[in-house]
């Protein structure tokens, strides 16, 4: 009986960074990202195409470029550039929720709501400004900021749901 033998592929380190990305996309930042791409889709039509379509050819954008980024024409820079920025406006949406909270608050809590609120305002200007630095760099030299970046939106990202569990 002949030997069987085992095919075991191993993913390249392109395949690896794909999966990677994907798992760090969160089906809200999905959902966004498709809803602003069915919006633009929309608004290039005049608003007189249909909806259904929009969303499901945006859908497929979205899906392609999250799978495949090479594929979609965007650098391994361009693509994690997007997804910085979907995080960002899936944060300041939370923080909005949480500025609203804050104003609904009796006055001992809503100053200190205000207090952390200031903390992770900081926060958001951190992050924002390496994405700005993440923007200018060229291909070739925006590695060596990528791990700053996922940090800075790591910590903004905790700050808000400490803020989110403190004022529930």
């Amino acid at each position: 009986m002949p030997a069987v033998k085992s095919h075991s592929k191993t993913p390249s380190a392109n395949q690896a960074a794909i999966s990677r990305q994907e798992a760090s996309i969160t089906p809200e930042q999905r959902y966004q990202m498709i809803a602003e791409a069915a919006y633009f889709r929309a608004e290039r039509q005049g608003f007189r195409g249909n909806p259904a379509q929009d969303w499901s050819d945006a859908e497929a954008e979205i899906d392609r470029i999250l799978h495949h980024p090479a594929k979609a024409g965007l650098s391994p820079k361009q693509a994690f550039q997007q997804k910085l920025e979907a995080q960002l406006r899936e944060l300041d949406t939370a923080f909005d929720e949480l500025k609203l909270q804050a104003s609904l608050a009796k006055a001992d809590l809503r100053t200190e709501f205000e207090k952390q609120l200031e903390v992770l305002a900081a926060k958001r200007t951190t992050a924002q400004a390496k994405l700005g630095e993440l923007t200018r760099r060229t291909e070739g030299a925006w590695e060596d900021l990528k791990g700053g970046a996922e940090k800075a939106w790591d910590d903004m990202r905790q700050t808000l749901k400490q803020i989110a569990i403190r004022f529930k």
